[in-house]
């Protein structure tokens, strides 16, 4: 079954086990714990009216099939809808270094697509991600140029890096995957083929190990862990190749933050502790900050609320001892204050401590405008969790809704999930005039998310 697009497996895989799309929920819904879903929701998976990301391990357990399969479909299926081609793919691992590294000729980048110097906005960012997807790497037109790869090409391929981040600030993983899984490929490339010195190869590597967090981070996002976990594993094989501490930290510790949301969090907490360890000594002050974050979080996973205060308290003295930036990575740009105490209001939530939690998420969130609509529908949605809680149904429904009204803007299967966990939160009021408003409005919106 291999080649065919999700929409396509789902519905062969269903009739050959002689099912109906309405069997199939039922046993979807047994078999997950969950009465959400429903054949309509099945009839448009089919359609491919919706992807169902947050789906694929019961649908491998229900179906039979290998998770990578499944997650191989979704590529195929959001490939030709943008009409790219995907990376491609053997059985659970991606091909980008089947082969090891190998220096045979290259020079220098021709002029590609870049963002002008404007300020990034929704429009903009929506804008860029769609030229980029119908044109190939620029990277790739060096490669058949033969020509020998210098600092000039790492340095363009860096700034499309630092764009590629910015992206996410606006366009859900769901739809930047393909995008940032095809520059990687294309970088990777370069890495495997070209010919260069050894310190264009160490920034090399460290460009490919930086994409790899990336291209990790937005396939979380999307619902893809599996494929997440492999690109994490890659960059940090690369980051080290390439003497990066820094970067081979924050891949281990993405990974550590993966594992605590759909694995095991005490093992989360563990890596996430061996990154903070791993990158003392080259490591700024607002790096360090973003690995504590990361152990706070597992801890809070786990139950832990001794050592998740501990994290905390160290992730807030840390954080205060940051400068200028100069020094810092630019992949941790986006941690500022704001985001500290939502991460904090976040592990009180996990923590059952409502009353601590909404000030600091409160707080948090009204550092954001309405353009970051993913990052604030998912704030709100541990606001809305923290009220509920604490019993507030008015204005866990509140915040619910603004939720919902921001996740329709993005593609996000994290937005998704969050909004379905609220749902299960507020059931037990659903006699409530404020819960039935919130359904009402979710049942209006639901095939948008």
């Amino acid at each position: 079954m291999e080649g065919l697009t999700i929409e396509e497996l789902i519905k062969q895989s269903r009739q050959a086990k002689g099912l109906t799309q309405a069997s199939l929920a039922d046993r979807l819904a047994r078999a997950s714990g969950q009465s959400t879903i429903t054949r309509n929701e099945i009839s448009r998976w089919e359609r491919g009216r919706r992807l169902p990301l947050a789906w694929l391990p019961w649908l491998s357990i229900v179906l039979d099939l290998p998770l990578a399969l499944l997650d191989q479909a979704v590529v195929l299926s959001r490939a030709k809808r943008l009409g790219v081609t995907p990376p491609s793919v053997n059985g659970d691992r991606l091909t980008l270094f089947s082969d090891g590294w190998t220096r045979e000729s290259n020079e220098a980048m021709a002029a590609g697509l870049v963002i002008e110097s404007e300020a990034m906005s929704e429009e903009s960012a929506l804008r860029v991600a769609h030229e980029w997807l119908i044109v190939e790497p620029p990277q790739l037109h060096e490669i058949r140029a033969g020509r020998r790869v210098g600092h000039s090409l790492v340095g363009k391929i860096e700034t499309r890096i630092d764009h590629l981040r910015h992206l996410d600030d606006y366009v859900g993983g769901t739809d930047l995957h393909t995008l940032v899984s095809q520059e990687l490929e294309a970088t990777a490339t370069v890495a495997k083929e070209a010919a260069y010195r050894e310190d264009v190869g160490r920034r090399l590597l460290k460009a490919v190990g930086e994409l790899c967090q990336l291209a990790g981070w937005v396939a979380s996002d999307a619902g893809l862990y599996g494929r997440a976990r492999t690109y994490y594993v890659k960059g940090i094989q690369a980051a080290h190749v390439a003497e990066d501490e820094p970067t081979a930290a924050n891949l281990l510790s993405s990974l550590s933050y993966q594992m605590a949301n759909v694995g095991d969090p005490r093992e989360a907490a563990t890596m996430a502790r061996t990154a903070v360890k791993g990158a003392e000594r080259s490591s700024t002050p607002l790096t360090r900050a973003l690995l504590l974050e990361r152990v706070a979080w597992a801890h809070a996973k786990a139950g832990d609320s001794a050592i998740t205060e501990r994290a905390l308290g160290a992730v807030d003295r840390v954080f205060e001892q940051h400068g200028d930036g100069d020094d810092d990575p630019k992949w941790v740009y986006w941690l500022d204050r704001g985001e500290v105490d939502v991460m904090a209001g976040r592990c009180f939530t996990e923590l059952g401590r409502p009353l601590k939690a909404e000030p600091l998420l409160t707080q948090g969130i009204d550092t954001y405008d309405a353009t970051h609509a993913r990052e604030v529908s998912l704030y709100l949605s541990w606001l809305a969790d923290a009220y509920a809680q604490a019993r507030e149904i008015e204005r866990a429904t509140e915040a619910a809704s603004k939720s919902l009204n921001l996740a329709v803007k993005v593609n996000s299967a994290r937005v998704t999930d969050r909004i379905e966990l609220i749902r299960s939160r507020l059931r037990p009021f659903a006699d409530t005039a404020a819960v039935r408003r919130f359904e009402d409005l979710y049942q209006s919106t639901v095939d948008a998310i």
